[in-house]
């Protein structure tokens, strides 16, 4: 039976709740995207190839163990639901693990600090993982109707955003540098930057977890064994639909951390960090101003995106922002030391609102593949599906830093040429290469996998009431053009789908 909507402050109360736990997502992804690279080479003194190993090979750890997680999600049967108490569950390991993302316990050696942080990182990405991928799986467990996933996703990444300039301006409160040499003075700021960024992060989870509510499970609701979910991840990619999602979420996630990743370090190499003296704010950096620049575009452009959204399709945002953003990268490639900041700003502004769409499209596709694959299959794995996302993403942003630390190493950058003065051509060039040619040919790659993206408001009213007329009546009377449609968005034979069974199977819905 189709869930009742929501109205007034029950449905405010439920929305921002769930919303603010994305929290962690946006300001984690932010804050050590733009600056943990740079703290562990200038604060801990590691080099560019051993920062980017710690950086890169976590993100891959947090690839391995978001399955595992989403495995478990999806075995858990409790009275508060499948994902909120892992919600709760992650709340201290959070808080704890970031703080200690930011502390040298007095390791001396080069070796022992690298070894240091990447097991501080490994445990942190874990806690997260406990807390992000039932994030993810939530949302189905929640709420049925199409358009109003739209709505809890659309805030959910307001949230995200506001989580990003508020970390950022704590960052540049606590961190005040102005050249690569000043990082090492800041060490006591780092600590104390941790663990106040730790509670920012943590908190929301534990608001997202009083404030959810999830679908009562079926009574006949079984669990998968381990053989069952593995061969679940190759169900799922077996969906034509769920490939391109899948694949529009990597090359969002690879773009969003190749962009935010290299900017600090190019306002360092174009124009220093200049300080500028505002009103109210006092004295802030030109990294500040290029970081919320950005995020104040990539937030305002949310709203023409949910309204075509609605009026269109999901992923229609694609169609006008990406063309904006590769304009961004455009004018950012040809900026050098002698370029005017107001085209800097410029090209920052383009590419803030450009990219706005690269993790909002995906986050907001996802919640509705369960419904495709329960048609193939007659189950629902919401679990196993964020596993997957998560999985992907975390894989994509790991060798995303690993490609950077490689031409950073390449191109021999270190201490000694990392203002304009000292700047070189090889070294601007790895650094744009990074920052627009990648990240620009990668946004091409999302418009063309954006074709023929069949899934609609009208198409999924059509999925859900025949996956309910089957579960209902254990058949369902298919029209011969909604057995073509839905051939069409799963890729698969219509005669090989579940829900062309005329007799219900014993299925393990979950």
């Amino acid at each position: 039976m189709e869930q009742e909507k929501e109205h007034g402050l029950k449905k405010v109360w439920h929305v921002t709740s769930y919303a603010i736990g994305f929290a962690l997502d946006g300001g984690v992804g932010q804050v050590l995207s733009l600056y943990y690279l740079y703290f562990l080479m200038y604060a801990m003194g590691l080099s560019p190839l051993l920062a980017g190993i710690v950086t890169g090979l976590t993100k891959i750890w947090d690839g391995v163990i978001d399955p595992i997680v989403g495995l478990l999600v999806d075995r858990t049967h409790t009275k508060l639901g499948k994902c909120r108490p892992w919600l709760l569950a992650s709340v201290v390991p959070v808080f704890i693990t970031y703080a200690l993302l930011w502390i040298n316990p007095g390791i001396q050696s080069e070796q022992g600090k690298f070894f240091w942080f990447i097991f501080v990182y490994i445990l942190f990405s874990t806690a997260s993982s406990i807390g992000i991928v039932p994030y993810d799986a939530l949302l189905p467990r929640m709420v049925d109707d199409y358009g109003e996933r739209t709505d809890y996703s659309s805030y959910r990444m307001i949230f995200s955003g506001i989580a990003s300039v508020a970390s950022t301006y704590i960052y540049e409160a606590l961190i005040p540098v102005k050249t690569t040499a000043d990082y090492a003075n800041y060490t006591h700021n780092f600590a104390l930057l941790g663990v106040i960024l730790g509670a920012l992060f943590a908190v929301p989870l534990l608001i997202t977890f009083l404030g959810s509510k999830e679908k009562h499970e079926p009574k006949d609701e079984k669990r998968y064994t381990f053989r069952q979910t593995l061969r679940g991840y190759k169900e799922l990619l077996q969906s034509k639909l769920y490939r391109k999602c899948y694949a529009l979420t990597l090359f969002g996630a690879f773009n969003q951390y190749a962009i935010v990743s290299t900017l600090v370090i190019f306002v360092l190499l174009v124009y220093s960090n200049l300080k500028f003296t505002v009103p109210l704010l006092g004295g802030i950096t030109l990294t500040f101003i290029a970081v919320n620049l950005k995020g104040a575009f990539e937030i305002a452009f949310f709203v023409p995106n949910v309204i075509a959204m609605k009026k269109r399709s999901k992923h229609f945002p694609l169609y006008f922002d990406i063309p904006i953003l590769v304009a961004g990268l455009l004018i950012l490639l040809f900026v050098t030391p002698r370029s005017p900041i107001w085209l800097f700003l410029t090209g920052v502004s383009l590419t803030g609102a450009g990219t706005s769409c690269l993790g909002f499209v995906p986050t907001v596709l996802m919640p509705d593949l369960p419904d495709v694959d329960e048609a193939i299959y007659g189950k629902r794995r919401e679990g196993v599906s964020a596993g997957l996302v998560k999985m992907g993403k975390q894989v994509v942003q790991g060798l995303a830093f690993l490609i950077f630390s490689l031409l950073l190493t390449i191109f021999r950058l270190d201490e000694t040429n990392t203002s304009p003065e000292q700047a070189n051509f090889t070294t601007m060039g790895a650094v744009k290469l990074m920052l627009c040619v990648l990240p620009a040919v990668s946004g091409l790659g999302m418009l063309w996998l954006s074709r023929r993206y069949a899934l609609n408001a009208e198409t999924h009213a059509k999925l859900k009431e025949r996956i309910a007329q089957k579960r209902r009546n254990g058949f369902a009377e298919i029209p011969e053009t909604e057995q073509a449609l839905f051939a069409e968005l799963t890729g698969l034979p219509f005669e090989s789908l579940w829900l062309a069974e005329k007799e219900a199977k014993d299925v393990m819905p979950i």
